[in-house]
């Protein structure tokens, strides 16, 4: 028998579209112990619909083989279909736990590519991987970027469902030059603020043309708390991912602040922490 988990994430983070994710504190734990026939129970946590694929059993299966079937058991705790990575941290655990099962042990760099593979986003699978604040350049692995120690995140969660094939649709398959060069100069001021946490540098990283604005057209609610976010104090507010989640960075003196404008009857806010640790294996 053998345990994996690993953690939620937030993309994009505004101007990194498929760049940078963030590590949440909300995490995807799976057992795999080998079996006779292969099964799944979600138990009582976060689970797909009926009718949808199911990430953990296709990626155990992917990892080890059709051939080698295992019982899974599934302990959920991130809200699926709102942005926050539950599809690539469901992937990350399932097929670690699966090779922890039936190998023993588990080579991160493989899970990382597969995961990256499966969920087609690389920069929710190196945050589930890897942890904390992750860059995914457009060769090599991923990089682990500091974080200022004063800086938290807060995650609002809507109730409905933006799902990431529909938030792709509404985007441009054209930018125009300035537009990609403003995006370039925010997301340098959005990475230099994660290091330093200074206000002004996280300030410049506001506005993303690249996927915000457009899936704001079909969003509007999202749109709107990334508003009130900022208005409260954030030091940055940004989509999570495609949505409709929404992702606010705060400090100490703003987080009560922030999450009170964020909260409303159809919207959850959670304080989380950065998940330092990403993808953790027992076996």
């Amino acid at each position: 028998m053998a345990e994996a988990s690993a953690p939620a994430s937030s993309a994009n983070l505004g101007p990194g579209f498929d760049v940078l994710a963030l590590a949440l504190g909300l995490r995807c734990r799976v057992v795999a112990d080998i079996s006779d026939t292969w099964s799944i129970d979600h138990g009582e946590g976060q689970a797909p619909d009926a009718d949808s694929d199911d990430a953990v059993l296709a990626a155990a299966r992917a990892a080890v083989g059709e051939d080698r079937p295992l019982a899974l058991k599934v302990d959920n705790e991130i809200p699926i279909g709102r942005g926050l990575g539950s599809s690539a941290a469901a992937i990350v655990a399932g097929a670690a736990a699966a090779l922890a099962a039936t190998a023993g042990s588990v080579d991160r760099d493989r899970v990382f590519e597969l995961a990256a593979s499966m969920e087609g986003h690389p920069d929710n699978a190196a945050a589930a991987v890897y942890g904390g604040l992750v860059i995914v350049p457009p060769e090599g692995r991923p990089l682990r970027l500091p974080i200022h120690p004063g800086i938290r995140p807060v995650v609002a969660v809507p109730k409905d469902i933006f799902l990431t094939a529909e938030a792709r649709q509404v985007l441009e398959p054209k930018v125009p030059l300035a537009t990609t060069t403003r995006t370039v100069a925010r997301a340098s001021a959005l990475v230099a603020g994660f290091l330093t946490g200074d206000a002004q540098l996280f300030a410049a990283a506001h506005g993303d043309e690249l996927h915000e604005e457009p899936r704001s057209r079909a969003r509007p609610r999202t749109a709107e708390l990334v508003k009130r976010a900022r208005d409260a104090g954030a030091l940055h507010a940004a989509w999570s991912g495609s949505g409709p989640s929404v992702l606010a960075i705060v400090t100490p003196e703003t987080e009560a602040s922030v999450i009170a404008a964020l909260s409303s009857e159809d919207t959850r806010v959670l304080a989380v922490d950065v998940a330092t640790e990403g993808l953790d294996v027992s076996a």
